[in-house]
């Protein structure tokens, strides 16, 4: 009898796919695939809802990694499908889709009565059901409603604790001011989010539950040392990343008594490279917050934030100030040897890598929204987050 073939080792296929993918890239190919690009409003100023508004020019342009859509970008079911599947259409490689959907009052498609979609209450309020099953529902809920969109990577669940009343950014959307009952929630949505099909990006590490300004407007300093961030900030972090979240969202504060500066974390390597890669094992996507935010784009230039968030270890930059200045800026380092050619692969591979396990390289029919978004079953979930039970 023939010796039967050895069962090909599903890790091993991946890397050949990916190291392939990556031969034919070229150095422009692979630094497009860091950026993730947002389009809210047309050169008219009108609210951009469909691809040829502008995303089209972006992805051309950039060889985009991912994008993200706000409520600008969601007016019915149709078209947002529409939109993102024609924006996929586009994109040589396939891209990230990505949105802010936390429940509460950052629901970019919950918000809109136009879209029928489930709506849940502030993620305080699934906290203090205490149920981490009904948490993991809600998740699985959120990502089932984006995944029949066509969206496949979520800015969600908030792992901040919050523990200072002043806090007026995160509030009521973290799960809790208790660390350990936020990190069961946490790691329960993550998982719930990602049986869906859709990557849950965790954020806003090491933590910006206890600040009391915002990184929105301007720069935040936060006193905290080593110590007092593991016993509380890095609880849920730790959590939903032994979940297997597939990212984390670095945030823009200061902890000058970890860094020694004022650098903020998603610039600093003591924070990304030690502590998150080092100390805490995470091996998944580093995205950033949003690069256009006052407390980076106040004080550095696009491509200065762009190289140096990478250098600090972030895989992907979230919306640069500018576009064109940030992408350029790295490539240029990239160029000049300030970003290693290795560095860079590091970061393309584990792109890559993430798409590979989302299936965005297989052609798949969606189910349809239509049944999907506000279903009976969905509705019975949010009712039980109403209630307090489940």
């Amino acid at each position: 009898a023939p010796t039967p073939s050895p069962t090909p080792d599903p890790e091993e296929i991946k890397r050949r796919f990916v190291d392939s993918m990556m031969g034919d890239m070229s150095v422009e190919d692979m630094v497009g695939q860091l950026f993730i690009a947002a389009c809210r409003r047309d050169a008219s100023g009108d609210p951009v809802l469909t691809a040829s508004q502008g995303f089209d020019d972006l992805i051309a342009s950039y060889h985009l990694g991912g994008v993200i859509l706000f409520a600008s970008n969601v007016g019915t079911i149709d078209q947002t499908a529409a939109l993102i599947s024609d924006m996929q259409d586009m994109s040589p490689i396939p891209m990230f889709v990505s949105v802010d959907e936390e429940g509460g009052r950052v629901s970019r498609v919950g918000d809109n009565p136009s879209m029928d979609a489930t709506a849940f209450p502030p993620m305080a309020d699934v906290g203090a059901a205490g149920d981490p099953d009904l948490a993991g529902a809600v998740g699985q809920v959120i990502g089932e409603e984006l995944y029949a969109l066509g969206f496949n990577m979520d800015f969600a669940p908030v792992a901040d604790v919050f523990t200072n009343p002043a806090n007026t950014v995160i509030g009521d959307r973290a799960f809790s001011g208790d660390p350990h009952v936020a990190a069961e929630m946490v790691a329960a949505f993550v998982d719930g989010m990602q049986s869906a099909g859709v990557a849950a990006v965790i954020k806003h590490f090491p933590g910006h539950g206890d600040t009391a300004a915002d990184t929105h407007t301007g720069a935040v300093s936060v006193s905290h040392d080593l110590a007092r961030l593991r016993s509380a900030e890095f609880v849920p972090f730790e959590a939903g990343i032994d979940a297997g979240s597939v990212g984390v969202m670095s945030a823009h504060i200061q902890v000058p008594n970890v860094t020694g500066d004022n650098t903020p974390a998603t610039l600093s390597h003591r924070m990304l490279t030690d502590i998150l890669r080092g100390e805490l094992g995470f091996g998944g996507l580093i995205i950033t917050d949003a690069l256009e935010m006052k407390a980076i784009s106040g004080i550095y230039t696009s491509g200065e934030a762009c190289v140096e968030a990478l250098l600090a270890g972030a895989d992907m930059l979230l919306i640069p100030l500018s576009m064109d200045d940030g992408y350029q800026g790295v490539l240029s380092a990239v160029r000049e040897g300030t970003i290693s050619e290795e560095r860079l692969k590091e970061s393309v591979k584990r792109i890559l890598s993430v798409k590979y396990d989302l299936g965005l390289f297989m052609e798949k029919p969606l189910p349809d929204p239509h049944t999907v978004l506000g279903s009976e079953d969905h509705l019975a979930v949010a009712r039980a987050v109403a209630a307090g039970t489940r």
